[in-house]
């Protein structure tokens, strides 16, 4: 049925394939990854691995959000803020991202990434306290990318932005304990995985002994498991443990000694693959900041509590509830708390947040979430009526905006604001926010 207009057939439309183009760039200050931004055509250009003052001869490589993604080519001149990197794997590995900015300015950059949630909340400007740093060299837990080629293995962390494999002999992040087990790990691994297999490395120092699980996709026989156990004896692991990917479930191989971590003098065993705060000296830091914070306000709920980091930090100070939503933490957690007035339950506080009527009871609440945030966990804690102090750890300034901002208009007031780097030289940054009502 004809309604009056013609088809009018339309041309195709052109699509333009992209072609990188050189620009001469003048950086002008850092973005929130650490990148340095530049403008072309009045839209923001990101260009990693550069300062603010540098000129730069980039390349042009194609969209990032509503701004351009360049690659560094050729340092024209170099910004006030620019010093020679100490790893020699700086610019490959993906690792770090701020190694080439001069301590001075990288410190205030990072503090410059919560100025930004103190402005967004109309915060008083003193509420922003001095970043408290953890040192290079200190970390005790990392994950290790690792490929089987003809020639061996490769094991190291990934390039910026890709699967490719930046081969490591030592990483100044790490307690030296780690390269030093880089030759034999890729020696076995090398044995036990056939060419092309693909997969991760954990490594973790715990209170007795190295707790390592190996994630690929590698069908073990006899003599592979021989090997393994052989290893662990070799180098004096706590644990050896393999996990298929998509399996869930965590082989075992060897287990000489229980991984045990300790948290304010109360020692809890490890479950394969828990989350552990990956220095000594960033947990102390931690843990130190929100019990002050807390004083004497029991009762305590301790929301995303994990293993009890906080949660046993608190068992002095009177009544305290955990809440967690992985099985193997709480049980391993609630195995040390016995009789020590600390309670963990198991609860997915993502699916199943605790109520407004449920959180009346508590004085005060620690929260400790992943990066993705609180969730509607906020939502209910910004209720009407629930605990009067709350201290909230955070790994990602992002999502800690957004939850403060649901919180202070649910009527809380931001007390302080404390930065924590540690994770130096890379653009993560923990803090420690109290608010009260």
């Amino acid at each position: 049925m004809s309604h009056g207009k013609s088809r009018q057939s339309r041309a195709p439309v052109k699509r333009t394939k992209f072609r990188p183009r050189m620009l001469e760039l003048d950086i002008l200050t850092l973005g929130a990854r650490g990148d340095g931004l530049a403008t072309h055509e009045g839209l923001s250009v990101f260009v990693p691995y550069t300062v603010p003052g540098d000129r730069v001869l980039a390349r042009l490589e194609g969209r990032r959000g509503d701004g351009w993604l360049a690659q560094p080519l050729e340092i024209l001149a170099a910004g006030e803020g620019r010093r020679a990197p100490p790893c020699p794997y700086f610019g490959r590995c993906g690792g770090c991202a701020l190694q080439h900015l001069a301590d001075e300015p990288y410190l205030r950059w990072k503090e410059r990434l919560l100025e930004g949630v103190t402005a967004k909340l109309g915060a008083d400007a003193g509420v922003l306290g001095p970043i408290r740093r953890v040192a290079p060299g200190s970390r005790r837990r990392a994950t290790f990318a690792f490929a089987r080629q003809a020639k061996g293995v490769s094991l190291g962390f990934n390039a910026r932005s890709s699967h490719d494999i930046v081969d490591i002999a030592q990483c100044l992040l790490l307690l030296p304990w780690f390269s030093e087990l880089f030759p034999p790990l890729r020696a076995l691994l090398t044995a036990v995985c056939p060419e092309g297999t693909r997969g991760d490395v954990s490594l973790t120092g715990t209170e007795t002994g190295i707790d390592m699980l190996v994630e690929a996709e590698s069908r073990l026989d006899l003599f592979d498991r021989q090997r393994l156990a052989a290893f662990a004896e070799d180098h004096d692991l706590a644990r050896l443990s393999w996990r298929r990917p998509g399996a869930g479930a965590i082989e075992p191989l060897a287990e000489r000694r229980p991984p045990m971590v300790r948290f304010s003098g109360f020692t809890v065993g490890l479950p394969p693959a828990a989350f552990l705060q990956p220095s000594l000296e960033g947990e102390a830091v931690l843990t130190a900041l929100v019990a002050d914070a807390i004083g004497a306000g029991s009762p305590v709920a301790d929301l995303f509590a994990g293993l009890g980091t906080f949660s046993f930090a608190l068992a002095g100070k009177g009544a305290v509830r955990a809440f967690e939503g992985d099985a193997a933490a709480v049980g391993a957690a609630a195995r040390a708390a016995h009789g020590t007035g600390v309670r963990f339950e198991k609860r997915d506080l993502a699916q199943t947040p605790l109520r407004p009527d449920e959180l009346k009871q508590f004085r005060s609440v620690v929260a400790d979430p992943p990066r993705a945030g609180c969730g509607p966990q906020a939502e209910n804690l910004a209720s009407p009526g629930g605990p009067s102090r709350l201290v909230m750890v955070s790994c990602n300034p992002a999502t800690l905006a957004r939850d403060l901002r649901l919180l202070v208009d649910g009527g809380y007031q931001l007390q302080s604001l404390t930065p924590v780097d540690q994770f130096p030289w890379t653009a993560h940054l923990e803090a420690v926010a109290v608010l009260e009502r």
